[in-house]
């Protein structure tokens, strides 16, 4: 039986879905979520805490050595209210703080059944065995990432509306997608729950 997963990582454009057929932008969330699929991995925190560090970050951070700074420490809910960056707001988490917004309005823990948090860096560093040596934006980091990436996709094309290193990251979550859907994937955290019972996961 065939199933249709997803690798999806934010984009100026909106959101960037990989699957096996391909790649293409999406504007919002609400419209991938709309396609019929069967597992889908995003980039976004899913499982917010009301306070104190989630374990699944610190994880992934202890995990990635020289890379752990590319794991931004989830927001707690109540920032999602944030009108403007600060002292509890960092310009960095501004900057998505949208992204994790419009995720957790359309969140529950049956849609968590088909959309689980993922992050890119973790995917690449279980895919080569170690964290990646070089910065995804760097010619090095994309050379890379695409040789990582080749045997199981082949040559990625560019996709209109997102940048090169966001369609790798996509690509990158749809490989652990892959061993998920195989139940192989390695999950970092897995023990807290949200008020709204959501976990609090990465799942590599």
């Amino acid at each position: 039986m065939t199933c249709a997963l997803l690798g999806v990582d934010g984009c100026r454009a909106g959101w960037v879905a990989a699957s096996d057929r391909g790649a293409r932008v999406y504007p919002t969330f609400a419209e991938i979520v709309a396609q019929r699929f069967d597992l889908m991995l995003i980039d976004v925190p899913i499982g917010l805490l009301q306070a104190g560090p989630r374990h699944c970050d610190l994880q992934a951070r202890n995990m990635l050595g020289a890379r752990r700074s590319s794991v931004f420490p989830a927001p707690g809910r109540r920032l999602l209210r944030a009108r403007r960056y600060g002292r509890q707001c960092s310009i960095q988490l501004w900057n998505i703080l949208h992204k994790i917004r419009e995720v957790d309005e359309a969140m529950t823990p049956r849609l968590q059944r088909r959309v689980r948090e993922a992050h890119p860096e973790v995917s690449f560093a279980l895919l080569n065995g170690a964290p990646l040596r070089f910065a995804k934006k760097s010619a090095d980091g994309e050379a890379e990432r695409r040789r990582l990436l080749r045997p199981a996709f082949g040559e990625i094309p560019a996709v209109p509306g997102a940048a090169r290193d966001d369609v790798l990251d996509a690509y990158a979550l749809l490989w652990s997608a892959h061993r998920a859907w195989r139940g192989e994937a390695r999950v970092l955290g897995a023990i807290e729950r949200d008020e709204r019972g959501l976990e609090c996961e990465i799942v590599g």
